[in-house]
């Protein structure tokens, strides 16, 4: 089914339910509207998440307001009559109208997460790695976690040294966090954090599993995702300080 914007879903409640309804009505939503609201939850269900951008409270509210729906078309179903459960004391549909109103049919544009490096071309696919962990992350599929985050880790460096050392793209990542250090880019904790990320990171490679034991896990993708905000802190207060 093809995405359904907030601002339609406003049309369609106009549409279905009428433009002149009072939120404060608790018991506007009656059981001659069930096909009305059986239409409403699905279209709500095709809403991008990325779209519904409410404060958490609202949000909170949007759900509840879903819910008491939801249940109303159960007890309908069986043939209870009674109106559907206000939320707060308020007309379920109407909040849901209103808080689809305050929310955009575009999804605003991602603060960059570092916004030190100026060539999008450069700095868009590491900030895509990043956000990759974290899904990963999110998802427990640590060994995805680590190695996204790992990769970001080296993408900076790399943005880092590429003027700094030699065929840059010939040397490896522990030679990078040296090379980093050395250019004072980072300090001593970022280093120490680095190498921590890029022996958490050599755990994918077999030979190296069979023969420490250890595998990745949700500590060895934390521990990259320190390296990598620690090694972006520094850089950014370095080359913020070449700019000034």
């Amino acid at each position: 089914m093809a995405a359904v914007l907030p601002s339609q879903i406003v049309v369609a409640i106009e549409y279905m339910f009428g433009s002149a309804r009072n939120e404060l009505d608790g018991n506007g939503v009656r059981h001659s509207y069930q096909n009305e609201v059986r239409c409403l939850l699905e279209l709500l269900e095709s809403v991008p998440r990325d779209l519904i951008a409410l404060p958490f409270n609202e949000y909170v509210e949007l759900t509840r307001c879903r819910a008491a729906l939801s249940a109303a078309v159960a007890k309908w179903a069986i043939g209870d009559i009674s109106p559907a459960y206000a939320v707060m004391g308020k007309d379920a549909v109407e909040r849901i109208r209103l808080l689809m109103s305050k929310c955009g049919d575009e999804v605003p544009p991602k603060e960059p997460i570092l916004a030190f490096i100026a060539e999008d071309g450069i700095r868009t696919p590491i900030e895509d790695k990043i956000r990759a962990a974290w899904t990963d992350f999110s998802a427990n599929e640590w060994m995805g976690a680590t190695v996204f985050a790992g990769a970001a880790l080296e993408g900076m460096l790399h943005w880092a040294l590429k003027d700094r050392v030699n065929d840059v793209n010939g040397i490896r990542l522990a030679k990078m966090i040296e090379e980093a250090r050395k250019y004072d880019l980072i300090g001593e904790e970022a280093k120490q954090q680095a190498k921590l990320a890029k022996d958490a990171r050599n755990l994918i490679h077999p030979g190296r599993t069979d023969r420490s034991g250890n595998t990745c896990t949700r500590a060895t993708a934390l521990t990259a995702f320190a390296a990598v905000y620690r090694v972006s802190d520094d850089l950014k207060r370095y080359f913020g300080r070449q700019a000034s």
